[in-house]
């Protein structure tokens, strides 16, 4: 089995993975002058990062988790926000990199669980917050470029 530190720098380099995804798909899509993509999916990057700040702000100060003996992990906010942008990119990913992106992030999940970052009920509380606020902006993205 790897080090603690082994899975922590994984644990570490997973959402910097996944945000250079973004940001690389995003001047593919500037570079190919589809604005319209361009502008909803970097929309959805951008507003799904702040959603997830904002909560871990409020948060902060308003001390909700601890409130119920848990705590909000702005990892898996970010990890979940980061995850459903690029499923909405899943165009430019091809087949299987949609499961291969849920499949990493219940990964990350279960690290943050043995490296006893979080506790189930953190990273659970924590996904249905981000989720039901993200996950409806998504779908209208997604929507629409079906259409």
């Amino acid at each position: 089995m790897p080090s603690y530190q082994t899975l922590d720098n994984i644990a570490d380099a997973y959402i910097p993975a996944l945000a250079i995804l973004c940001l690389c798909l995003l001047i593919k899509q500037f570079i190919a002058r589809d604005w319209q993509r361009l502008l909803r999916e970097g929309g959805l990057f951008v507003m799904g990062l702040v959603v997830a700040y904002t909560i871990m702000f409020v948060d902060n100060a308003l001390l909700l988790w601890p409130q119920f003996n848990m705590d909000y992990s702005t990892h898996t906010a970010v990890a979940l926000v980061l995850v459903i942008t690029l499923w909405v990119m899943k165009n430019s990913l091809q087949g299987i990199w949609s499961v291969f992106l849920f499949v990493s992030l219940l990964g990350y999940f279960l690290l943050m669980l043995y490296q006893q970052y979080h506790s189930v009920a953190d990273i659970i509380s924590t996904s249905l917050v981000v989720g039901a606020l993200v996950l409806p902006l998504a779908g209208k993205i997604q929507n629409k470029e079906l259409k």
